[in-house]
């Protein structure tokens, strides 16, 4: 897979200068490649959304780099608007973000900033509403009339209407009930699925990066403390702790078994994998 976005030596600093300066992100270099599934993430004050705010160029970096595509995003002012369409960022509660009269002319807000012609943008606004679950009835309604969780989805779909090549989701789910949470989840993945989209989602949910995520950025402090895949970085879990980040309620269970003095692997990080390894156990295969 080749190289679609590129942070190198990244820091920005809050407020510098002045008694209030706060360096918020700390010489970050991480690259991702197309297709990438990635889950971003580390406690309350780590850095994690000013990090993303700089993918689309949203913030200017105090120092470092960001390339999209191969092409540094602040290099030109071409480039920083190329790079607003190409990563999609959806913020936290991005309901709150709804204003327009209708669904429909909410999600097509943004390929009409994009300049498409109106067949264009009806297209995409279908596909998008579809890829979230909303109707066709739902789209001419006012955002206003509809349920929490559909205010969520038709934001989502705002920003999928622009078909970006990286999606980045600031914490998508916070807020939701357990259904609600599943439903968004489910309804990114099955895009990136359809589309191969590349996805960053910023969570401090290890469950759910635990579920999703191909790879994991760990952030603490505002620099990258790790990253791998899930089964790497949960088989490290002291260090997480130690972080102040929790680890998947399964990976504490088996952590535990080990200390009892189980042989039993501490890099197990979804209910499947337990049962499936404590299938193998009972059988006398482990």
């Amino acid at each position: 897979m080749s190289e679609i976005l590129k942070v190198e030596s990244l820091t920005h600093t809050y407020s510098e200068g002045t008694p209030f300066e706060k360096k918020a992100v700390d010489n970050i270099s991480f690259s991702v490649s197309e297709g990438e599934f990635i889950g971003l993430i580390g406690h309350t004050g780590s850095g994690k959304s000013t990090l993303i705010q700089h993918l689309n160029g949203l913030l200017k970096p105090t120092s470092g780099k960001i390339f999209v595509g191969g092409e540094d995003i602040h290099s030109s002012k071409e480039n920083t608007r190329a790079a607003r369409f190409a990563v999609g960022l959806v913020f936290q509660y991005p309901e709150y973000q709804l204003f327009e009269e209708t669904v429909r002319a909410d999600i097509a807000f943004g390929p009409k900033n994009m300049g498409l012609d109106k067949e264009e943008i009806d297209r995409r606004v279908l596909e998008a509403a579809e890829a979230v679950g909303l109707s066709k009835e739902q789209l001419d309604k006012s955002p206003f009339e509809l349920s929490g969780g559909q205010k969520r989805r038709a934001a989502l779909a705002g920003v999928l209407a622009m078909e970006p090549q990286i999606l980045v989701l600031d914490e998508p789910m916070a807020g939701l009930d357990p259904e609600g949470r599943k439903a968004i989840m489910g309804y990114v993945k099955e895009y990136h699925k359809k589309y191969g989209t590349t996805v960053i989602f910023v969570t401090h949910s290890m469950e759910d990066a635990a579920q999703s995520a191909q790879r994991l950025i760990v952030m603490s402090g505002g620099r990258i403390l790790m990253q791998g895949s899930p089964e790497q970085v949960f088989e490290r879990a002291e260090e997480l702790r130690a972080s102040g980040l929790d680890t998947p309620q399964i990976t504490d269970l088996f952590t535990e078994l080990k200390r009892r003095g189980l042989d039993v692997p501490t890099s197990v990080y979804t209910v499947e994998q337990a049962a499936e390894y404590l299938r193998k156990l009972k059988g006398g295969i482990a």
